[in-house]
C-alpha cells in the first residue's frame, strides 16, 4: 500500500472531422477517440501579448460550438463570451492569469468534462480525479453521502450523514450562490451539484476548512490539508481469489494506462478456474483509455458486441448527426465465461463509467454500487495555437446501448453507504454473484 498523490492524465488523438479549413490550419485539434497519437509539438514559442491573447480567445469562441457536444441544452453562455471576457482577456497578462480567463467561461457550464489542462495553480481541482466528499441536497441542508476510501477525508473522520454548515468559514449556501454565474439558471439542480462539489474538491492552492454537524448534532471544524493524498495499492490492479473461490480485480486508477491490458490479461490467467468474478471499478476517477476498456471486456465474449453508442449531434453541417455503435471484439487465449459482478460509486469516472455501461449492455455482468461520476460524454482537447493553452471539452456524446445518456444511467442494483465500516457495495456483489452461480451451474 502506498499513498499516492493524485495527478491528471492527458490523452491526446488527432482528428480532422468536421472542420472548417481555416481552424485546421489555426487550432491543433486533438480528439480522443480509439487509439493514441502522439500530441504535435508546437512548432513556435507560446505568445501571450495581447493580440495573441485577443486571437485565440476569439478562435476558441467561435469554434466551441461546433465542437461542443452538448449545445442543445436551454442556457447558452458561449454566445457572450467573447463580449463578457474582452476585458478580462486584455487584462489577463500571465499564462495563469489567461488560462483562469478560459475556466471561468467553462465554468458556466457546469460540466465536468470542461477544464483547462493548462497550468493555474489556483484552479479548482477537476471531480472525481480530486473528490474525496460526495454530499448531496436534502432540503436546505447539504448531507455527506460518500467519503472516498483512503483519503484525507476519511483520515479526518468525516463520515456519510454529517451535514455541511460552512466552508472556509462561509455558510455553504452563501458559497454554492459565490460560485454560480448569472449567466446560467443558478435554480438548476445539477448546476447546484456542480457547485457544491467544486466547493468540497476545493482550489489546488488551498487547504479546505469545513464546518460539519454530526446526526447527534454535534460540530466540529475540519482542515483538509493543501495536498490531496490518497491511499492506493501499489500496481495498476489488485486480484486475489476470495473464499468459496471467487476472484476479484480492482484497478488503481490504471484505465489510461496501456500496460493495464497485460496486468489484466496476467490477473485472469490466475483466476481462470475461478466460479465467479468482481471487477471493482471504485478507483477509477481519472478515466481512462477505450483501447484499455476493449482489451478488458473483450475477455468476457465469444462474439462482437456493442458496449455503447457514440452521437456527434453536429457532424460538420448543423442538421448533420454522425451515430455510431462501438463494437467489443473477442481477444486473449480463452474466455471468460462464469459469471460477472462490476463494483462502481462516485469515483468510477469517465472511461470506468463506459466499462460498466458496456458490461450491462452485453449482458455480461451485473452492475452494483451507487450512482457514477456522471461524467457526460467523450473528452477531446484542444491546443491554441498561439497561447498554447490547453482545453478539454466533450465532443461526443455517449449511450448506453438502451439508448439511455451514459451519465444518466444508474446501476441496476443501488447501494447506499452507510458508517458501518462494511463494505457493503461487495457484500451485495458477493451475494450477487452466489445467486448468478447458481443460476450459472442451475441449481437454482
Amino acid at each position: 500500500m502506498n499513498r499516492e498523490t493524485e495527478v491528471e492524465e492527458t490523452w491526446f488523438l488527432v482528428s480532422t472531422r468536421g472542420l472548417s479549413k481555416a481552424f485546421l490550419k489555426s487550432l491543433l485539434l486533438l480528439l480522443l477517440f480509439s487509439s493514441c497519437i502522439a500530441m504535435p509539438t508546437p512548432s513556435h514559442a507560446q505568445d501571450f501579448s495581447e493580440a495573441a491573447r485577443r486571437s485565440d480567445f476569439k478562435l476558441f469562441c467561435e469554434q466551441f460550438p461546433i465542437n461542443y457536444a452538448w449545445t442543445d441544452r436551454s442556457e447558452k453562455p458561449w454566445l457572450t463570451w467573447e463580449a463578457r471576457y474582452a476585458a478580462a482577456v486584455d487584462a489577463a497578462n500571465t499564462p495563469e492569469a489567461y488560462a483562469a480567463v478560459f475556466e471561468s467561461a467553462l465554468d458556466e457550464l457546469h460540466d465536468f468534462h470542461a477544464e483547462v489542462r493548462s497550468p493555474n495553480p489556483h484552479r479548482w481541482l477537476p471531480v472525481p480525479t480530486f473528490a474525496d466528499i460526495w454530499a448531496e441536497f436534502h432540503g436546505d441542508d447539504v448531507v455527506i453521502t460518500a467519503i472516498r476510501k483512503g483519503s484525507d477525508a476519511q483520515r479526518a473522520n468525516l463520515a456519510v450523514g454529517d451535514t455541511i454548515v460552512t466552508i472556509d468559514d462561509v455558510p455553504l449556501s452563501t458559497a454554492i450562490a459565490a460560485q454560480l454565474t448569472p449567466a446560467v439558471d443558478n435554480n438548476d439542480p445539477k448546476a447546484r451539484e456542480w457547485a457544491l462539489l467544486s466547493l468540497l474538491t476545493g482550489r489546488a492552492d488551498a487547504e479546505r476548512h469545513l464546518t460539519v454537524q454530526t446526526p447527534a448534532g454535534q460540530t466540529r471544524s475540519v482542515a483538509l490539508q493543501l495536498q490531496r493524498q490518497f491511499d492506493r495499492p501499489d500496481g495498476l490492479l489488485t486480484s486475489t481469489i476470495l473464499p468459496g473461490n471467487i476472484g476479484i480485480v480492482r484497478f488503481n486508477n490504471s484505465l489510461g494506462d496501456q500496460k493495464t491490458v497485460d496486468a489484466f490479461d496476467s490477473a485472469l490467467q490466475r483466476l481462470r478456474s475461478t466460479r465467479g468474478l468482481i471487477i471493482d471499478l471504485r478507483d477509477v476517477p481519472s478515466g481512462g483509455d477505450s483501447s484499455i476498456a476493449l482489451g478488458i471486456m473483450g475477455r468476457f465474449v465469444t462474439k462482437m458486441l456493442p458496449y455503447q453508442h457514440h452521437r456527434i449531434p453536429h457532424y460538420g453541417q448543423p442538421d448533420v448527426e454522425r451515430n455510431w455503435e462501438e463494437m467489443v471484439a473477442p481477444r486473449g487465449p480463452f474466455t471468460y465465461k462464469a459469471p460477472v459482478v462490476v463494483l462502481v460509486d462516485h469515483w468510477t469516472g469517465s472511461m470506468g463509467e463506459g466499462v460498466a455501461i458496456g458490461f450491462d449492455g452485453m449482458h455480461r455482468g451485473i452492475v452494483i454500487g451507487t450512482p457514477m461520476a456522471h461524467l457526460a460524454g467523450a473528452v477531446s482537447d484542444f491546443v491554441l495555437p498561439s497561447t498554447h493553452i490547453d482545453i478539454a471539452i466533450a465532443t461526443e456524446q455517449i449511450y448506453h446501448v438502451n439508448g439511455t445518456l451514459r451519465q444518466d444511467w444508474l446501476p441496476p442494483i443501488l447501494v447506499e453507504p452507510t458508517n458501518s465500516g462494511d463494505d457493503l457495495i461487495l457484500k451485495r456483489g458477493l451475494a450477487e454473484l452466489q445467486l448468478s452461480i447458481k443460476k450459472h451451474n442451475g441449481t437454482l
